[in-house]
């Protein structure tokens, strides 16, 4: 058995291992639960659940990245700390500002930039081929945070945001083994599988959850493998690395649109009108089935984006379509439930 499978195993256990203690500790102690009764705006679960399956993700891709030796995934670990930190203080019921939380997401990719001195140098376009450092510092920072955000804004059901991941970080996975780039298939390895042992606790049944520690640091690391992949292979179009994240993004991207423009409203605080809320009010009526449709949605984009890695132009097509797609089916659905849409505006939400 190849050293690659015994640690893939290795970390698929420590994870799921982790997440099980978790869940123990949770039932025992009573801590780090999601209150079934509290009211937040996406809260769908019936009963008290641990909110810290991030943990185990955490420290499975830790163990994994130790005994690889890969300093890369080592340094990407210690960046991802005031993020990550941020998000489990959160779940332990600290409450922690979201203007706080974005602050710390920049630390994060400020850090990575510190420790490796890699930054987004190039948008894909001729004329935009080499920006200058201080605009390439600026907006590698930027759309590491906003990608770091966007699976936490995408974290609403049981097994959306870690189906989601494991199909991007399986993309990942595959471009980077085809470009003989062991150090970034070694990392997507490793967050695969750390993740795959907390997604079979949290789908369908929702043991355990994500947390927002579990979503930022997912997050994070899809933002920086884009960032990598795309710095360390001029081929492959930074259009690629957008086309397989825009599920994500543009939740965030269209959220602050409805929030901030049509509502008048903090586009930092959560709401009930996210794509997947609407498609469980208004189509599925569960959870599972919810996340289940939401990933058979983006999945034919993800797998159409794999053959567009070289291409900007047609990853620039994919991500069209995919916002397309996604506006109709979204203004769709509303439109079936407009009692409950137009409720929701009149409150604010």
């Amino acid at each position: 058995m190849s050293p690659l499978v015994i640690v893939s195993i290795v970390v698929f256990y420590t994870s799921l291992v982790s997440c099980l203690f978790f869940i123990y500790l949770a039932r025992q102690k009573g801590l780090f639960l999601d209150k079934a009764k509290e009211d937040k705006p996406q809260r769908f679960h019936k009963d008290d659940t641990p909110r810290i399956g991030g943990i185990g993700i955490f420290l499975a891709f830790l163990v994994g990245s130790l005994f690889f030796a890969n300093a890369l995934a080592l340094k990407l670990f210690l960046a991802s700390l005031p993020v990550v930190i941020g998000g489990f203080l959160e779940d332990s019921s600290v409450k922690v500002n979201p203007k706080i939380r974005l602050i710390l997401a920049f630390s994060s990719g400020f850090l990575v930039i510190l420790f490796t001195g890699v930054l987004l140098k190039s948008l894909g376009f001729v004329f935009l081929n080499h920006l200058p450092y201080a605009v390439a510092f600026v907006f590698t920072i930027f759309a590491v945070a906003g990608v770091t955000n966007s699976i936490n804004i995408i974290d609403g059901f049981n097994g959306l945001a870690s189906g989601f991941s494991l199909i991007a970080l399986t993309v990942f996975a595959v471009v980077s083994y085809q470009l003989h780039d062991k150090v970034l298939f070694e990392i997507s390895l490793l967050l695969f599988f750390s993740t795959l042992g907390f997604f079979i606790l949290n789908f369908p049944f929702g043991k355990i959850f994500l947390g927002d520690g579990g979503a930022y640091f997912l997050g994070f690391m899809l933002a920086e493998l884009s960032v990598f992949l795309v710095s360390r292979h001029p081929l492959i179009s930074p259009w690629f690395c957008l086309a397989v994240m825009i599920y994500p993004v543009w939740e965030v991207l269209f959220s602050f649109y409805r929030r901030k423009v049509l509502k008048g409203v903090s586009p930092l605080f959560p709401d009930k009108m996210h794509f997947h809320s609407v498609v469980y009010r208004s189509l599925t009526k569960s959870s599972p089935l919810t996340s289940l449709f939401v990933l058979i949605f983006v999945l034919p984009f993800e797998i159409l984006s794999y053959f567009t890695k070289y291409r900007t132009s047609l990853s620039m097509i994919i991500i069209l379509l995919f916002i397309i797609s996604y506006n109709m089916t979204y203004h769709a659905l509303v439109w079936k439930k407009l009692p409950f849409s137009l409720k929701d505006t009149k409150n604010g939400r």
